[in-house]
């Protein structure tokens, strides 16, 4: 009989117990719930306001804090875009590479692949030093292009990667530049030629065959200046440009001039 009072008093306590433990679990997990959702709250508020480093210390909170809620690929996309705001590059590309390793399906998908070689882009050198980023942010952009061409940030893509190939472009150009300065004319051409068939599409394109061109005849190397000159008038759209290289050969509707004969 006292055994049987026991039990029951023993399963009573139990429940009682376990009540207790559940409700305190409970009341855990809610409290942390509202604390998380008070971090990020606030962590999106001070980044809408401009509070860039005030919106990393509460979203970086709630990433360390709150792993597992529901919104988590907000807390890294806003994490990525306030280190962005705040020239943390790298910092960037992490928290970005993160939701898309981890968040595939999310609406900030799209944006995210961006954001990581343009996070590359902005850690680019100036032209005239290493540009080992610059490199990389194109592959990454192509990356992109080729993967997701219908994503609706496909023209910043195309306008961000256009702006690396044109730096890469532009670096190479000053280099052929340098050798006309230190007046290496023959060098010069060599860079030029080299620019021209690793940047066809370069903005810098009608520059650098003027700027040939005005070599081969400045060297007398008439058949190849008459050669540059057939092509920059096919290829070349503006009007400017043709009349600069009639004016350089000084002859229009003339036959092309031929090499001076070897004294």
């Amino acid at each position: 009989m006292i055994k049987s009072r026991c039990g029951g008093y023993c399963l009573l306590l139990a429940a009682v117990v376990c009540l207790t433990s559940c409700a305190a679990r409970k009341n855990r997990l809610e409290k942390m719930q509202l604390d998380c959702t008070d971090r990020i709250s606030k962590g999106l508020e001070n980044y809408k306001k401009k509070k860039y480093n005030s919106a990393l210390t509460r979203l970086e909170d709630a990433r360390m804090q709150c792993s597992g809620t529901p919104v988590m690929d907000t807390v890294l996309f806003y994490l990525g875009m306030a280190n962005i705001k705040t020239k943390k590059y790298t910092e960037a590309r992490t928290e970005f590479q993160r939701l898309v390793q981890e968040y595939p399906g999310s609406p900030f998908f799209d944006e995210a692949k961006f954001r990581i070689g343009y996070s590359v882009y902005r850690q680019s050198n100036k032209f005239d030093r290493d540009q080992k980023e610059t490199r990389e942010a194109i592959r990454l952009f192509d990356g992109v292009i080729e993967s997701y061409p219908e994503s609706r940030l496909i023209d910043s893509v195309i306008h961000y990667r256009t702006e690396a190939y044109e730096k890469l472009a532009t670096k190479e150009y000053e280099n052929a530049e340098f050798y006309v300065k230190i007046s290496e004319p023959e060098a010069a051409v060599v860079y030029f030629r080299a620019f021209l068939d690793q940047f066809p599409d370069s903005k810098l394109v009608d520059r650098a065959m003027l700027r040939e061109l005005s070599l081969l005849v400045k060297l007398d190397r008439m058949t190849e200046a008459s050669e540059r000159y057939g092509e920059l008038m096919e290829k070349s759209r503006s009007q400017e440009t043709k009349k600069e290289a009639k004016l350089l050969l000084g002859t229009v509707n003339k036959p092309a001039a031929k090499d001076k004969p070897r004294q």
